[in-house]
């Protein structure tokens, strides 16, 4: 309260203040202080807004949104800098501003309000208006500033909601109040358990196959996302039964995200999602998250097939990514859309422009062409005008000295450019999850292996003390916001797979350690996203990434069976049984939670034997065909193949352990499984 008060009066008291800047000025957020200096007198998130809200008889303006995001960044320079709409805000309401990633439970919980209110899902920048008591009645994203094409604009609204709730009360108070019991019916809604045998599995190809794309591929036929649990489950289900239909969505899904604009094509790394059905014309916000998530598929592909192309996505993203986002052993959060005021600015190629430099660096004019045209830059561009995002068009050839050449002059052009803003933030969960896939990549590239658990440490160093988690910290300051439930699930999944190749105790040990604290702070009958007052339900969809609470059921699972702990088991097996009518109908909804499901029913194997065997064999015993394979240190001298209740192997080498673990599932004709 003191924090807000100080800002507040430092901000509004003084007329020369008041363009200076306002309370965000002192926050630790980089998108909070992006708007520190707009006209509207902004203030962060705390509990004390509502006293503030009570006290002036104002509704909330709330705007969610982040640093990199092309949209919130539009909104600003139309309306939160527009000296008119900021006196509109300002005089008629309380204006909050929040960053989605440092308060994803806050985010997620107005975008549960957004999705009621409009029936379909939101987006940032987030706009949410609610009554000085904190009931929402108002629920938009992108509003433009004025009226225009059927929609109405900030001049128009602001004035009328403000009318509206200072003479119509009642109504908007009945309005707010039907969403919220909507809201809690949503989040206090319970199903009949359902029992899940083995054909979910088919009923999930089924449901995947319904909305796959056969053209251009991925699982839309408009805007387009990785979706890598989903891919995973697919990887599942073909390891499990052999399914070809599982591999080639997975394999051709994999293939043309790799050839397509949604991934960089000059320096790696994959954009956060596509607006068009063939992976061309990207959103170029690159999140530490969608990279983290998106590579763990490649990565297991690669270890089921050996194609070179699968390796190589994974060595040029995280080279991309240990070059932009790494500072001090940890990662920052995401880089722009936006550099030098354009969208995409630094990753698109000018066709005119680009030739010339072709046939500056001793290109024949039909090589240079034909060069471009590899890369999908085309006179008739695929952005705006002449402007092409770099593709792979697989229907050009060129010898790979040509290909090299090329890409170097590409490369050397943005060279020139300046790269866009990073978000500073160190974001425990999102450093968890790139940790966890350099460490799986260790079996691409053995040093990873090295580099990934040096930041674990450096992750627990900073973002555990004294025996408290918390959810992000900015290099030189100490952090101060308390990890979430997606903080947890993500730490304790990726210790667990630190421990599975390095085989270090300590880090199994923590895993437990963390899991009893995330069950005794977050959950209360249900999980919760955070402790704050006003929190999300956690659920099983996963959306912009996995969802936590099935990674921390997935972790529960993982450390009953490594701990030989029937109490946790139960746990996870509780969790799954209570949301099985969701997993049942929907499971292509919810596909890590799909996973869980098969785990519990098909059991982990586990691997046991002395470290320095282990150590020398994990990759190829990852590479078995068989999904849920975990790995306990254990003195013996041979390999010990052990399900949930019994070990059923002691064998001496790694051919005999593969033929028993693959052969504990076949199909005995299809559609019909066997154990």
């Amino acid at each position: 309260m003191i924090r807000v008060v100080i800002a507040a009066i430092m901000a509004f008291s003084f007329g020369w203040a008041q363009k200076e800047a306002n309370a965000l000025v002192g926050e630790e957020s980089p998108y909070l202080r992006q708007h520190a200096h707009n006209p509207v007198k902004w203030l962060p998130w705390s509990e004390e807004i509502f006293e503030i809200a009570k006290r002036e008889h104002k509704p909330i303006f709330l705007s969610i949104g982040y640093s990199t995001c092309h949209w919130c960044h539009v909104m600003e320079e139309e309306s939160f800098e527009n000296e008119e709409i900021a006196e509109l805000i300002n005089r008629y309401f309380i204006p909050v501003k929040v960053d989605k990633e440092e308060r994803p439970d806050i985010d997620r919980y107005y975008q549960r309000i957004y999705q009621i209110m409009h029936q379909r899902g939101g987006g940032w920048p987030l706009t949410i208006i609610m009554t000085e008591d904190g009931k929402p009645f108002f629920a938009a994203t992108y509003i433009p500033p004025e009226d225009g094409y059927g929609v109405k604009g900030m001049k128009t609204i602001l004035p009328v909601l403000a009318k509206a709730y200072k003479e119509d009360r009642e109504t908007i108070e009945k309005r707010a109040d039907a969403v919220l019991a909507l809201l809690k019916r949503y989040e206090e809604q319970e199903y009949v358990p359902v029992k899940l045998d083995l054909v979910l599995a088919e009923k999930f190809l089924m449901q995947v196959s319904e909305g796959y794309d056969p053209v251009y591929k991925g699982f839309s036929k408009r805007i387009k996302f990785p979706e890598p649990s989903k891919i995973e489950a697919l990887i599942d289900i073909y390891m499990i039964s052999e399914d070809k239909r599982a591999f080639k969505m997975a394999d051709e899904t994999l293939k043309a995200m790799a050839r397509g604009g949604i991934f960089d094509q000059i320096e790696g790394g994959f954009f956060r999602y596509t607006t068009d059905r063939r992976w061309q014309i990207p959103h170029f916000e690159k999140m530490l998250y969608t990279n983290a998530q998106i590579l763990i598929p490649y990565i297991r592909m690669y270890l089921l097939t050996k194609e070179r192309l699968y390796k190589d996505v994974v060595l040029q993203t995280l080279k991309a990514i240990d070059s932009r986002f790494f500072s001090k052993g940890l990662y920052r959060s995401a880089s722009d859309a936006d550099s030098e005021g354009t969208e995409g600015g630094y990753f698109i190629y000018n066709y005119d422009e680009t030739l010339k430099r072709f046939l500056k660096e001793g290109f024949s004019k039909e090589r240079a062409i034909e060069a471009l045209k590899r890369f999908g830059i085309t006179p008739d561009g695929n952005i705006d005008g002449e402007n092409s995002n770099p593709y792979r068009n697989e229907e050009v050839k060129l010898d790979s000295l040509t290909e090299l050449k090329a890409l170097n002059i590409l490369r050397d052009i943005r060279s020139k450019r300046k790269y866009p803003f990073v978000d500073e933030k160190i974001i425990t969960s999102w450093n968890a999850m790139i940790i966890e896939t350099k460490i799986r990549a260790s079996c691409i590239e053995p040093r990873y292996l090295s580099e990934a658990l040096e930041s674990l440490d450096t992750l627990l160093e900073n973002l555990y003390i004294k025996k408290r988690l918390y959810h992000q910290m900015v290099w030189g300051k100490r952090p101060t916001k308390e990890a979430m439930l997606e903080d947890y699930a993500y730490l304790i999944k990726t210790l667990l797979v630190a421990y599975q190749y390095s085989f270090e105790k300590r880090y199994l040990d923590l895993a437990k350690e963390l899991a009893t604290e995330a069950r005794r702070r977050f959950y209360r009958k249900r999980w919760y996203l955070s402790e704050a007052q006003i929190a999300a339900v956690a659920d099983l969809s996963d959306a912009y990434y996995t969802s936590p609470l099935a990674v921390m059921i997935g972790d529960f699972l993982t450390l009953s069976i490594l701990n030989e702990d029937k109490r946790l088991y139960e746990i996870a097996k509780s969790e799954i049984d209570r949301r099985s009518a969701l997993i049942f109908h929907n499971p292509a909804l919810y596909p890590q939670a799909f996973r869980v499901a098969m785990r519990i029913k098909l059991s982990d194997i586990v691997i046991k034997s002395d470290k320095k065997r282990l150590k020398e064999s994990l990759c190829e015993i990852l590479s078995f065909r068989y999904p849920y394979i975990l790995l306990k240190s254990e003195k013996t001298a041979r390999y010990l193949a052990c399900a949930k209740n019994s070990c059923f192997a002691t064998v001496d080498n790694l051919e005999s352990l593969r033929r028993l673990v693959e052969n504990r599932l076949k199909m005995e004709e299809p559609g019909r499984w066997r154990r």
